[in-house]
């Protein structure tokens, strides 16, 4: 799937427009909230709290950190206003799960010895 992504943008995909549905709900097609933004990758409902998390913490961890990558919705750290709204509303409507908490767990544990804050306080988000 990533690789169909390629660099496609995460959001909320116009129904009706899918050029791809993967097996497990994944979508390619018109950006729903954007559409001149041209196409966009929408995950799966189950993922979609996950992804927005993760998003979330790489913009606040390395908030001025990054000197690349720029494309349709984000620049650096910065989401782009309508990117951001899809990645509120995924967050809001995909509540932290327990596989979620014990990747969190495990990452903080056995490898980075950090922890993302979105995990633990969703609500942080607003």
């Amino acid at each position: 799937m990533n690789g169909l992504r390629g660099d496609l943008p995460f959001g909320y995909v116009k129904a009706g427009t899918e050029t791809y549905t993967s097996t497990n709900g994944c979508k390619i097609g018109t950006c729903k909230t954007d559409s001149s933004v041209g196409k966009c990758f929408e995950v799966a409902d189950y993922l979609k709290g996950d992804l927005a998390r993760t998003y979330f913490y790489l913009s606040v961890a390395y908030y001025g950190d990054w000197t690349c990558c720029d494309g349709p919705g984000y620049d650096k750290w910065n989401i782009d206003p309508w990117m951001e709204a899809d990645m509120r509303a995924w967050n809001a409507g995909d509540a932290v799960d327990a596989t979620e908490k014990a990747r969190n767990e495990e990452i903080y544990t056995n490898w980075q010895h950090n922890r993302n804050p979105f995990i633990d306080h969703p609500e942080w988000v607003n």
